[in-house]
């Protein structure tokens, strides 16, 4: 008797573990947390398809691809993008990177109208899709080129430029006359780069003996050559400059005085 309740105990065990493992969406809300992170593109439309309820593909239906995608990008879409690891790197995220698509939120697109087109009967061109976000990025960075080298032109060898304090103050007496209009620190552009966008700059008043911080790696993030991945920099790097000295910078970190 004893030995048949302990395996009845193990069967109800297994069974709510196998049923934990099941995940379904009801009005866009998730019913379970234990996360399958799908494969490909026909693993994701698998899984939505097992997700949502019969009633609500039928709803989903009567949607345009962009109001479908629209109603759902921000709840649904952000649970995607958070638990199928989308920004970390996810055996579904490096599956899109493959295809050329390197944001979350073009997966997520991807995702949205494949399914909809699946439901819909309609084929999902899932080639013109990665395209259509690879034009997109590729238009965004030719506007952000053009943008960059009509400020940058701005910039003349003998110009007086104000610093913007990107990094930060030195001392608490430097912000204290940046935020009460007594002093900004100032220099004068004595090189450029066209390539780059630096300019060369001769700090001329610091507004403190301590300088202006120059750098400062604090939340950036170094390229580790081994492990090819984005990485915090081990140890905190400040760099000052004083008055009199002559560094490079990126044009945006200083304006153009008038």
């Amino acid at each position: 008797m004893k030995t048949l309740i302990i395996i009845l105990t193990l069967f109800l065990c297994f069974y709510a573990n196998g049923q934990k493992n099941k995940t379904t969406v009801n009005k866009g809300k998730i019913l379970a947390d234990s996360i399958y992170i799908p494969t490909d593109l026909d693993d994701c439309l698998k899984q939505l398809d097992s997700m949502f309820a019969d009633s609500t593909k039928t709803k989903i239906k009567v949607l345009t691809e962009d109001e479908f995608s629209g109603k759902y990008h921000f709840g649904f879409g952000m649970w995607m993008r958070n638990n199928w690891g989308l920004w970390r790197g996810s055996r579904l995220s490096k599956y899109f990177n493959s295809l050329g698509v390197y944001h979350p939120e073009d997966m997520t697109g991807i995702i949205f109208n494949s399914f909809h087109r699946q439901l819909t009967g309609k084929s999902i061109k899932l080639n013109e899709q990665v395209k259509e976000c690879q034009d997109y990025w590729e238009k965004a960075k030719q506007e952000d080129l053009i943008k960059k080298k009509n400020e940058f032109g701005n910039y003349d060898v003998g110009d007086t430029v104000i610093f913007n304090y990107k990094y930060g103050f030195v001392s608490k007496f430097q912000e204290y006359r940046y935020d009460n209009d007594e002093c900004n620190a100032k220099g004068i552009v004595t090189g450029k780069e066209e390539s780059t966008f630096y300019i060369k700059v001769l700090l001329l008043d610091a507004c403190d003996k301590k300088g202006i911080i120059s750098y400062d790696n604090d939340g950036s993030l170094i390229f580790n050559e081994k492990t090819k991945k984005l990485e915090k920099p081990k140890k905190r790097m400040i760099t000052y400059m004083k008055q009199g000295k002559e560094l490079w910078f990126y044009y945006s970190d200083w304006e153009i005085y008038d």
